[in-house]
């Protein structure tokens, strides 16, 4: 009589879990990265320059070229 659980077996399910819990967790992410960006696109565009990570501020340093 052929043994069911033989280690064949058992790693062909185990492969098989993890390829489900993987999917599962993908599909998580993706919903979770639509909640995400959902909630940063609905900020108020009042101020669009406050959002910007790449403003430029003027300073008051005078760079003098030394000896």
């Amino acid at each position: 009589m052929r043994k069911i659980l033989s280690e064949r077996n058992i790693a062909s399910l185990l492969f098989v879990m993890v390829i489900v819990a993987f999917s599962f967790a993908h599909e998580d992410s993706k919903k979770r990265s639509l909640n995400y960006n959902v909630s940063t696109h609905s900020v108020s565009p009042e101020n669009p320059s406050t959002l910007s990570a790449n403003t430029q501020r003027k300073s008051d340093v005078i760079l003098v070229k030394g000896n």
